[in-house]
């Protein structure tokens, strides 16, 4: 009996692990940070192409990617990595309210992974009116 509870713990705690992207929040105001952040909940050491390894899209339309180092980063089990976007585009324009797709590029496994969530951005009181 203790070996099947201690089975049944270890699928617990194996099956539900995953590299968790999102948000800090779904909704934002015009001109706030847009803050998101990867946290892996994995066993293994997942590995990021650069230190910003994420863009933004606007429908299928590449919006904004930042400059980042090209370097090798690992998160570690259990680790959790932030970035947050300034709402503005490649020519530093400030975008319209709408929906966005963030993609977060990972390599798991050695294999490449895209991660993505959207945001929606509102407008402020002051530009509703």
């Amino acid at each position: 009996m203790r070996g099947l509870i201690l089975a049944v713990l270890i699928f617990m705690n194996t099956s539900f692990a995953s590299i968790v992207f999102k948000p800090s929040k779904e909704v934002y105001r015009k001109g706030e940070n847009v803050c998101f952040y990867i946290k892996n909940n994995t066993n293994k050491e997942i590995i990021l192409p650069s230190s910003a390894p994420w863009v933004v899209f606007e429908n299928d339309k590449l919006l904004f990617a930042p400059v980042a180092t090209q370097q090798i980063v690992k998160i570690k089990p259990k680790q959790k990595k932030k970035w947050c976007w300034n709402q503005k585009d490649f020519d530093k324009n400030e975008i319209l309210s709408g929906e966005y797709t963030i993609r977060l590029t990972v390599f798991e496994n050695g294999k490449r992974k895209f991660l993505t969530f959207k945001v929606k951005i509102q407008p402020n009181y002051s530009d509703a009116q």
